[in-house]
């Protein structure tokens, strides 16, 4: 029966009667609490609160509180006893994982081609329109003077669309503070018109005489005091442009993106083998700047303390006479940042770090957890600009740029949609259009999607580890080296290819710009080479430096997620999952996971060359979490392949973890963690 249907049922003379017993026996206090135990019948809720209202332990207030609380408490109760029936069955495998057309086909490699648009994802899939951040015209903009200098000036046309009155406005300096985690902003110089800027951020405030009516960031680039501290050191050859995208897979990019996708197949080389290499964005990025795996980062890339030693490629490019620029669009979710040290000192000749923190202290919109829009200006697009800004300042310079966008991609599968034109009126802009003639680009995205409904079907599984890879080279590149280039297309098309042959094309890229420069073998991977290079037809994902768990070469048959086989694996990732979190000294702060059940499971198919045979599984676990494992037969038992992925948003479920590793594993063992993933799990609550 339900709980608060049997409270209500009780007979209300019953519990005056009982009530009085107790008034009676008040002053017994010392026997209450044994009364209270031994009675024979159930006393209701109200029972409980009519006793402590009458003998004043609680006030009115305090009354109606708990008579509110009741009947959350009861919800969430039966929510947490009762969620194993709430929760729906997960169909991981479908039809998809039998079709035979190939992306990859190679002696050792076989990776499947999926429609954009499968029967695995069609549920999941939408289109979100384009909002903008503001129905006005900005305030205030930058604009460089001929002697390489820059000024702030106010849109005198714009001005009537913020008042009436007369505005006034002041810009304040943005600088760095205690390093990289934050920044601090000068005292506010009043400026009528226009005024002379000196450094490379700046915040500006227009008031009124009712208060503040617009407020925004800029980023200046002053290319004298550049041109001064970095001279030109080699003879002018290209520019290196690294446009990064968090979490899109090649898939996603036709579904999502298809006018840039149409864009990109016309102009660029795709490569359609790209395979990451980890799980996320940190150990796949690593692979690409510095050609090192998780297992190679120390002693000079450790998580635990800054990055000023790493070994990054923008150090070698800096060193051999480019001029280097480097941003994240969300300044919290940053690579080097996010539960890391970041950087002491900037890393780069451009550092738009600090720039993006002081927009993220604007007014904000989110929109999927994302902060689509800092101040009037929508996230990504200034970032375009800082781009566009930086290459049409240095037209006749060396340049290594990367910039990195997670702003409209990181926490929704559909969420890039919006962005499609955009990001194509971005790569039409006369600047881009001009600075593709002389640069190697390089588009492309970390992994796909990780997390979601999605990412339990097949067609997730496959293009979590897809993520898309487009390059240009310019026209006198391809003069020069035209075996180079046709090397470089075949591999796209035919081979198997990881973020460590992404650092070492770049790499070569250096030494053909400089000859003196010695090329160094990946530490992630000694076997990767330049894409330049014609790559090993009989390549293995080991070869590649692919963990199996990560590996799209090899399909799975499914089995009976009931069967006595599947379900030992089951538990073996279980205690595998809770022997790598009590490795760790925050251990305490974790629930013990148990096994739930089995939702899916699936064993290797034979591909000529390879030895593996195993499991691929996928595990729901109690307190609520989703775990898929790659695992194979050792002796009697098991062994784990790579990591344990957990496919389940967890930010809210970990919060009692600052670890960025155990985070990923850890369920914060506290019962309103438990109650509130339970509820979330029923509403679909964004949990990062």
């Amino acid at each position: 029966m339900d709980l608060a249907f049997q409270c209500a049922s009780y007979d209300y003379k019953y519990r005056l009667k009982a009530f009085s017993e107790v008034k009676k026996s008040i002053r017994q206090s010392k026997h209450m609490a044994v009364n209270f135990r031994s009675r024979s019948k159930p006393r209701s809720v109200l029972f409980y609160i009519e006793f402590l209202f009458q003998t004043h332990q609680i006030t009115r207030f305090t009354t109606a509180l708990i008579i509110l609380l009741v009947p959350i408490v009861i919800f969430v109760s039966y929510v947490e006893f009762n969620a194993d029936s709430l929760i729906e069955p997960i169909h991981f495998r479908s039809g998809l994982a039998l079709q035979r057309k190939l992306l990859i086909n190679t002696t050792h490699c076989k990776i499947p081609d999926l429609e954009p648009f499968n029967n695995d994802v069609l549920a999941f899939v939408t289109r979100e329109p384009y909002e903008p951040c503001s129905d006005k015209p900005l305030l205030t903009y930058t604009e460089r003077t001929t002697d390489g200098g820059v000024k702030i000036k106010v849109n005198q046309s714009a001005i009537g669309f913020y008042s009436s009155f007369p505005v006034k406005c002041c810009y304040s300096r943005v600088l760095r503070r205690d390093g990289d985690s934050s920044v601090t902003h000068s005292e506010c110089e009043d400026f009528q018109l226009e005024a002379t800027l000196t450094v490379p951020s700046i915040r500006v405030t227009c008031r009124t005489i009712f208060g503040v009516v617009y407020q925004n960031v800029h980023a200046v680039i002053i290319a004298k005091d550049l041109a001064r501290d970095f001279p030109q050191t080699t003879e002018k050859k290209w520019k290196v442009v690294l446009l990064g995208f968090d979490s899109i897979s090649r898939l996603n990019l036709q579904r999502s993106m298809p006018r840039v996708f149409a864009h990109l197949e016309r102009n660029f080389i795709g490569l359609k083998g790209f395979n990451k290499i980890e799980d996320n964005t940190f150990p796949n990025l690593m692979a690409t700047l510095t050609g090192r795996s998780m297992h190679t980062l120390e002693p000079d890339c450790t998580r635990n303390a800054s990055f000023d030693k790493c070994d990054i490629i923008w150090r070698d490019f800096s060193d051999n006479g480019f001029l280097t620029a480097y941003g994240e669009d969300e300044p919290y979710l940053n690579t080097f940042n996010f539960c890391k040290k970041g950087f002491l000192r900037p890393p780069t000749t451009v550092y738009l770090r600090p720039y993006f923190i002081s927009a993220y202290l604007l007014p904000m919109i989110y929109k999927h957890t994302m902060g689509v829009c800092t101040g009037p200006e929508n996230t990504a697009a200034r970032m375009f600009n800082a781009a566009i800004d930086m290459l049409s300042t240095f037209k006749d310079r060396n340049l290594f740029l990367v910039y990195w966008l997670n702003s409209f991609s990181h926490d929704n599968v559909n969420f890039p949609s919006t962005m499609d034109g955009k990001v194509l009126e971005f790569l039409h802009h006369p600047t881009i259009t001009e600075a593709i003639e002389d640069s190697i680009f390089f588009i492309f995205s970390d992994h796909g999607f990780r997390f979601g409904d999605i990412r339990f079907t097949y067609s997730g599984w496959l293009e979590e580890r897809l993520p898309f890879l487009y390059v240009n080279f310019p026209k006198l590149f391809k003069r020069d080296y035209p075996e180079l280039v046709a090397n470089f297309q075949f591999n796209a098309q035919h081979r198997l290819i990881t973020p460590y042959d992404f650092h070492m094309t770049l790499q070569n890229l250096l030494k053909l710009s400089n000859s003196s420069f010695s090329v160094k073998p990946s530490l992630g991977c000694p076997k990767c080479k330049s894409l330049f290079e014609l790559v090993d037809k009989e390549r293995t994902c080991e070869d590649a430096g692919i963990p199996q768990h990560w590996c799209t070469c090899q399909g799975y048959s499914r089995l009976s997620p009931q069967s006595p086989e599947a379900v030992k694996v089951g538990y073996f990732v279980i205690e595998e999952v809770n022997r790598l979190i009590s490795g760790f000294s925050e251990a305490h702060k974790c629930a013990t996971y148990e096994l739930n059940a089995v939702e899916t499971v699936g064993r290797s198919d034979s591909v000529e060359g390879t030895d593996f045979k195993g499991y691929l599984i996928l595990v729901r676990s109690y307190p609520y979490a989703m775990f898929e494992a790659t695992v194979a037969r050792k002796g009697g038992g098991f062994e784990l392949l790579g990591q344990i992925s957990r496919l389940n948003r967890y930010g809210a479920y970990s919060s009692c973890i600052d670890h960025d590793v155990l985070r990923k594993y850890c369920f914060c063992d506290q019962w309103s963690t438990k109650v509130f993933s339970r509820i979330c799990y029923l509403f679909k609550c964004p949990i990062l």
